[in-house]
Order: structure tokens, then sequence, then C-alpha cells
């Protein structure tokens, strides 16, 4: 049973590869910076809400190539059977700011029950760079990503395919507003 101000959890910082994540923390290697997949393509990764918490903002990690002329769309999706359905909130394309920071995008604080959430994230250029780390090919079977081409900004309803790639990219909500 959910108590208010009793099981809040202070999770400060979600993302695809953190405690939240099915498959925890198993990766390979250290975060690096890494230019985006493919032009205006869109990555999906699970997260599990354990209790009720509230998006403040969206962020991504920004790797050492970025321009204005870069966008970036970084939204939460309702889970459709294990897969992204419909968008709950996303940041709209916003130009890539400084290289090598956490950019930050603040949006309606945006309650979330418990469950499963799709974190979403689209990029309009593959010369842009963004921070991810890799799965083995075992840790792979733990995680599911999706991926949709011509995704900024990112849909209303996705359409995702299962992805092939193994990277996880550095991006999710934050539940506080300090930087």
């Amino acid at each position: 049973m959910y108590t208010p101000g009793y099981d809040d959890v202070p999770i400060p910082m979600v993302t695809p590869y953190g405690v939240w994540a099915p498959h925890g923390t198993v990766t390979t290697g250290n975060p690096a910076s890494t230019a985006w997949e493919s032009a205006n393509r869109a990555v999906y990764h699970p997260v599990i809400i354990p209790c009720t918490v509230v998006a403040k903002r969206l962020w991504w990690a920004n790797g050492s190539t970025v321009s204005a002329s870069y966008n970036l769309d970084v939204g939460l999706y309702r889970d459709a059977g294990y897969r992204p359905g419909a968008k709950i909130i996303s940041s709209g394309s916003t130009a890539q700011g400084t290289a090598s920071t956490i950019q930050f995008v603040d949006i309606t604080d945006t309650a979330l029950a418990p469950g499963i959430v799709w974190l979403a994230l689209s990029c309009s250029s593959t010369s842009a760079t963004v921070f991810r780390t890799s799965f083995s090919v075992v840790a792979r079977t733990l995680h599911i990503k999706y991926q949709e081409a011509s995704a900024v900004p990112l849909p209303t309803t996705a359409t995702p395919a299962e992805a092939a790639s193994t990277a996880v990219w550095h991006f999710g909500f934050s539940t506080t507003t300090i930087t």
C-alpha cells in the first residue's frame, strides 16, 4: 500500500542504466562521448517506477561535439504491452547546448504512477555526440531497447522497432530542480 511522504523514493536522476532499469547496472566499459546512431532516430528504454514520483525536468548528457544546429527531444512514454506507447511529456525539439555537460529542460511537473515508463531520446544529426555506455552481448538479453526512424520531434504515439544496438544513452528525468 502506498503511503504519501513515507514510500516516496528520493531518486533525483532516473536513467535507463540505473537502479530502476529492468537490467540494473550491468554495463561494460565507461561512459563515452559517441556520435548519435542515425539522424532523426529515437531510442526508447524502459524503467520500472516503484512508487509515485514527480518528473520535474528532462535531461541528456551532451558529448564533446555539440552545435545549436543539432536538435534533441527527450520524453516519457506510457507502457503498451512492454513497448513504448503514448507520449506522456517531452521537451520538444531543443538545440544542443554546452559540450560535456548535462543539459536539463524544465517541464510541467508530471506525476508518474508505479509501473513501466519508457524514456525516449531523439536527435537530428549523426554529428551530434551524447554520452553512452555499451552492454555486453550477454547483458543485452536483460535489456530491451526500441528505436524509431524519423522521430524528431518525438511522436505522439511511438511506433518502434526492436533495436540491435547495445548502446545505452545517458538521459532521463529528474525528480528535483536542484542543479
